[in-house]
């Protein structure tokens, strides 16, 4: 089973409209509601690809009974945490002039009992799991090494960690040592503490985790498509150019399509060219986490392989 963790989840409200001006009204042409967040967006991902996957984490309010109704609707197992707090809900406006804005609420807090309860609930759910999925903000009440503690739990279970955060708690994650990362440039720099201005610098900075014991770690560069590396080798895929619709959940789709591609028993070329080619054709769509099979297939035919 696949289990994914969103500790920070929300309603993604998706609007198109001429352009965004700031301190004017903005009247939008259409709105899109769908459940969001990384670890949701990942679980989507999984479910069209007909993975068991189980979604746990925090939801609270009309909003959390939203997300987690949807899930069902798609055939996911859910088991997650009831909170007193509303879930959030997020804005990504998508301008004709090629701009797109995004503005996030802040989470709910996560009151102690809650907490421990949720930490119950994991234990027991890692013991039926071979991938865990641990993607996305923390909200308030969660400490900066929540997930580390997950982290832990799963090694000590022989499940497979995929941590895919930001700042701290991405930071204080590695120290657990998961199974795979998946940082982008950025997220690798505030991890490492320095600028990483070229390839081989972001390859040397992502090996001296892969030393520490982390088997892979996968840098997503955008246009400049992906980074794996490992133990044995550097693996980087670049999609073909694309008229981008919607770039959110482009990452997501690389963690969810490297848990199927070792699902599907691919090796590491063709799991990271399967990786490009779903996150390439989540960027062709309106709405994240949702793969259009026709633009994915050909998308992937053009992804170029290169061994570092």
């Amino acid at each position: 089973m696949i289990l994914t963790v969103s500790c920070n989840p929300a309603i993604d409200k998706t609007y198109n409209t001429s352009n965004v001006m700031i301190g004017q009204i903005n009247r939008m042409r259409d709105l899109v509601s769908i459940p969001g967040g990384k670890a949701v967006n990942v679980t989507k991902v999984l479910r069209q690809f007909d993975a068991h996957v189980t979604a746990t984490g925090f939801v609270g309010g009309y909003t959390g009974e939203f997300i987690e109704e949807e899930l069902r609707n798609m055939g996911v197992n859910t088991s997650f945490t009831t909170i007193r707090g509303l879930t959030r809900s997020n804005m990504n406006i998508i301008g004709d002039d090629g701009y797109v804005t995004e503005i996030l609420e802040p989470g709910p807090k996560i009151l102690s009992f809650e907490r421990e309860d949720f930490m119950d609930r994991f234990r027991e759910l890692v013991k039926i799991s071979e991938y865990v999925v641990l993607s996305g903000s923390l909200t308030e009440g969660l400490p900066e090494d929540f997930y580390a503690k997950l982290i832990k739990i799963c090694n000590d279970h022989g499940a497979k960690a995929f941590l895919d955060a930001s700042g701290e708690p991405l930071k204080r994650g590695i120290e657990a040592v998961p199974y795979c990362i998946k940082p982008n440039r950025r997220e690798l720099e505030y991890a490492v503490g320095k600028k990483l201005s070229t390839e081989a610098e972001i390859i040397q900075a992502a090996y001296e985790y892969i030393k520490a014991g982390v088997v892979k770690v996968v840098v997503s560069m955008g246009d400049k498509g992906l980074l794996q590396i490992t133990k044995t080798k550097v693996i980087k895929a670049v999609p073909p150019r694309i008229k981008k619709v919607n770039t959110v959940g482009c990452g997501d789709c690389v963690v969810a399509a490297m848990i199927l591609g070792m699902i599907q028993g691919l090796n590491d070329e063709d799991t990271m060219k399967f990786a490009a080619g779903v996150s390439a054709a989540n960027a062709t769509t309106l709405e994240s986490g949702m793969i259009p099979q026709d633009t994915m297939e050909k998308l992937i035919q053009d992804v170029v392989i290169v061994t570092v």
